[in-house]
């Protein structure tokens, strides 16, 4: 027997985001929630924490995923393996403890750039169940090598955005000099001094020059003019390299706002590295390509760097299409947001303990 607006939360942390403070964090977790319901993705798939959510009645759960974007991708792609398996009705919603470099999808959702440590695990847990149910468009992204549809394709689920050219290019060099030297990625503020470094040494080399001889874009089928650009990149969400309204730019022409749900995604171009950082400091425009349900480009005779959600490669001649792929199912924070909560732990806390005592409502 269940109380009737029982809605536990089930906890998934990655222990290496946020300068090792989930470690910390999932401690304080555990003293609240009964610790099977906090699990450490470092020992476990989300796919197997999930399965949790099958012993509980219908869409009761709640998911707070404590890590930065590629884990919550991580998550939402294990999600839709549940949906492959018909196990629709105890899909989860999913709420963000943003804990990684970058964060753009929580930033979007109203989570924050990023967890400092200064929100107690008590209020980060009511603000959860508080939280108002919203939906994220996934999309798909099918890059087939050559021009030909024999060749098996590569397959990607993007929440955030595809891109081609300097940004793709700066997380390459990032991924490559992590996976060289993990121990001196412990730091957000060093990671992101790292990505300075590469974006600044391209500005000087400029290796993606000439990107708008080399690729074609069509919209919904129509074939877009491009301008002398070095990037494209492709949005879903109102964020991008962490903490940039890309489509807004400066915010000198009203342009329709970027919307995570509304099926459409935003294309912009940029013309090199330099021109991003101007677009960052509120100094440029990104250059506004439109907006499509689908997004076609075709890569010729060369080799460029490209991206999904910060997962980088170096890719010769394809083509990439980008088709809708689902919604998932996600919490935005309550009306108060989570930095507003600061000031009032000690109240909301004492709130939260009432909650969490009262049997017809739990954790």
């Amino acid at each position: 027997m269940l109380p009737e607006n029982w809605t536990p939360i089930l906890v998934l942390a990655n222990a290496r985001s946020g300068n090792n403070m989930a470690e910390d964090l999932m401690g304080e977790f555990r003293t609240i929630l009964n610790p099977i319901q906090v699990v450490d993705l470092d020992s476990s798939t989300p796919h197997k924490a999930l399965q949790l959510c099958t012993l509980l009645p219908n869409n009761a759960a709640r998911v707070l995923v404590c890590g930065g974007d590629g884990t919550v991708g991580w998550v939402l792609d294990a999600i839709d393996e549940m949906k492959y398996k018909g196990q629709d009705q105890y899909i989860p919603h999913v709420a963000i403890l943003p804990l990684g470099t970058g964060n753009d999808l929580s930033n979007t959702l109203g989570w924050g750039a990023g967890y400092a440590g200064d929100v107690a695990a008590e209020v980060i847990l009511q603000n959860v169940l508080d939280g108002d149910p919203m939906q994220l468009d996934r999309w798909r992204v099918r890059v087939t090598k050559g021009f030909y549809s024999f060749h098996r394709p590569k397959i990607f689920s993007m929440n955030n955005y595809f891109s081609v050219g300097p940004d793709a290019l700066m997380a390459l060099n990032f991924h490559e000099c992590r996976q060289h030297s993990p121990f001196l990625f412990s730091n957000r503020i060093i990671n992101k001094a790292v990505y300075f470094f590469y974006g600044t040494r391209d500005c000087l080399v400029q290796a993606c020059k000439d990107l708008d001889q080399k690729i074609e874009l069509e919209l919904d089928g129509v074939q877009i003019s491009l301008p002398k650009l070095e990037g494209i990149i492709v949005l879903n969400i109102a964020y991008w390299g962490g903490g940039c309204r890309l489509w807004e730019g400066t915010g000198d022409k009203p342009y329709p706002l970027a919307s995570h749900n509304d099926g459409l995604l935003e294309v912009v171009g940029v013309y090199g590295s330099f021109h991003c950082a101007q677009i960052h400091v509120k100094l440029a425009n990104p250059v506004r390509l439109g907006q499509a349900h689908t997004v076609r480009l075709i890569l010729k005779n060369s080799a460029m760097p490209m991206q999904v959600d910060g997962e980088p490669w170096v890719q010769g001649p394809c083509t990439i299409v980008i088709t809708h792929k689902t919604h998932a199912l996600m919490i935005s924070p309550p009306s108060e947001q989570l930095e507003d909560d600061v000031p009032r732990v000690a109240e909301s806390q004492s709130r939260t303990e009432r909650k969490i005592n009262d049997p017809d409502i739990g954790i």
